[in-house]
């Protein structure tokens, strides 16, 4: 789970604090992971988005419920947390690749790979997730072939939404 910090007084005891409700989501709603959060201060109040997945998928019920759990939390907390809006979405189509695990659990699938480094004289992939371990990802490429890529290259990496999966899903 990444948690981005913004900078103006308080934001940063106040990131904390979601941090440490974000962490409990995945022990009270089961394979529920937080992929980011983030806190930030607008006007008088913090804005709060968190962004969810689970294997199957996200609904609105779960994300209401998810909603309702942090507001429950912050509003028990002491200190007061003072004025907060709050937002929890799925991941979406396509959902974001942030560690070595994600590139594992989706081998097969297809991703598309920004680097900040030129591999094989490219920055931009996109192909079927072939491997990968804990130090670099192997993606076949339409254009460079197979391509090995180091984590520490990747600027940004997400899935590309293929609507015969969604088509192979049981309904939940």
């Amino acid at each position: 789970m990444a948690v981005e910090f913004f900078r103006p007084a308080g934001a940063v005891d106040a990131a904390r604090r979601v941090e440490a409700i974000a962490a409990s989501i995945s022990r009270e709603f089961a394979g529920v992971e937080v992929l980011k959060s983030a806190v930030r201060r607008e006007r008088f109040a913090y804005a709060i988005a968190m962004s969810v997945d689970r294997d199957g998928g996200v609904d609105t019920s779960l994300c209401e419920r998810i909603s309702r759990f942090v507001t429950n939390r912050l509003d028990e907390s002491s200190p007061a947390f003072g004025d907060y809006s709050l937002e929890v979405s799925s991941a979406g189509l396509d959902r974001p690749l942030l560690t070595p695990a994600h590139y594992a659990r989706f081998l097969g699938r297809d991703a598309r790979i920004i680097t900040t480094l030129r591999i094989a004289n490219r920055v931009e992939f996109s192909g079927r997730i072939e491997a990968a371990d804990a130090v670099k990802v192997t993606i076949a490429d339409r254009y460079a072939g197979s391509v090995e890529i180091p984590y520490g290259a990747i600027k940004r990496a997400h899935l590309v939404y293929e609507a015969s999966v969604d088509l192979k899903k049981k309904p939940m």
